[in-house]
């Protein structure tokens, strides 16, 4: 069945000492179809994106320990986002092995 719904998202930053929140929303989508049938070669290159990803995050976030002050903390927010889109490609490969 189609649904269609809002996602806000909450996403705390503390810069300078100053801790903010910023409101994100994807706003209206459908998820008709999710789970439909997907090909191997589909799943296979999602998958290999995903491991991709997840060991390319894993050096940025340990040449982050090599830096410091702004570059450093600008590059673990990178990090915090690519873990993010990473969880989101997981859970779509998940939805689509359904």
């Amino acid at each position: 069945m189609e649904h269609i719904h809002d996602h806000p998202h909450d996403h705390d930053h503390v810069h300078g000492g100053d801790g903010h929140t910023h409101d994100h929303d994807h706003g209206p989508h459908s998820h008709a179809g999710a789970g439909a049938a997907v090909g191997e070669k589909t799943l296979a290159v999602l998958g290999y994106m995903l491991d991709h990803n997840v060991h390319h995050c894993a050096e940025l976030k340990e040449l982050a320990q090599s830096l410091e002050g702004e570059a450093r903390h600008l590059l673990l927010h990178a990090v915090e986002a690519f873990d993010t889109a990473n969880d989101y490609l997981a859970r779509a490969v998940a939805e689509l092995k359904k």
